[in-house]
């Protein structure tokens, strides 16, 4: 019985190996056309001349307004006064008082975000960072270093734009404690 089987198996393969050897028909005959008989191909209709632009357009934004801003704050900018700024320009703790009136108690600097301590004429401390602002005109503060604060008031005119840069310096106390200056690690001697 499997040598009737492993036969049927061979004589099955030998069969469906026969029947994918088939060569494909040949392609069937061309009829040659006569010479005469032949189209020109069909031309296709003549397309417009496109001119050539005269000039080259540049769009410049200077001086046109901004079309994704609201109109509605065109109006209100036209109906402050010139030197006024608008009462929303500062809602911030800060911009109640001017800036001299403010005292620079702290600073901590040497990281990428410093920030500072400012004492109001209240006795308040308020911490402040880059892009704060404070003073009455607005004015904003651009940088902080190890001690001092730079505030940059910005001041309109009709003909141009002013900034003003205002620094707050540290103010080192002139008493010292005469046990020990941490500064440098040494008694203090008078």
């Amino acid at each position: 019985m499997k040598t009737f089987h492993s036969m049927f198996i061979s004589g099955a393969l030998a069969l469906c190996l026969a029947g994918c050897e088939e060569e494909p028909p040949p392609p069937p005959p061309v009829a040659a056309r006569p010479a005469a008989e032949e189209e020109p191909p069909p031309e296709k209709p003549a397309e417009p001349a496109v001119a050539a632009p005269l000039y080259v357009y540049n769009y410049n934004p200077v001086g046109k307004r901004d079309p994704f801003r609201s109109p509605i704050e065109d109006i209100k900018a036209a109906d402050t006064p010139v030197g006024a700024q608008p009462l929303t320009a500062c809602a911030e703790a800060l911009c109640q008082w001017d800036i001299d009136q403010l005292k620079l108690v702290a600073v901590v600097s040497g990281d990428a975000n410093p920030m500072a301590m400012v004492e109001d004429p209240m006795g308040r401390g308020h911490i402040v960072r880059r892009n704060s602002r404070m003073g009455r005109s607005g004015g904003k503060v651009t940088q902080i270093l190890r001690d001092e604060v730079v505030v940059t008031e910005t001041i309109t005119t009709p003909e141009r734009v002013v900034y003003n840069p205002v620094k707050l310096g540290l103010k080192q106390d002139d008493k010292m404690d005469p046990a020990y200056n941490l500064m440098t690690g040494k008694n203090w001697e008078p």
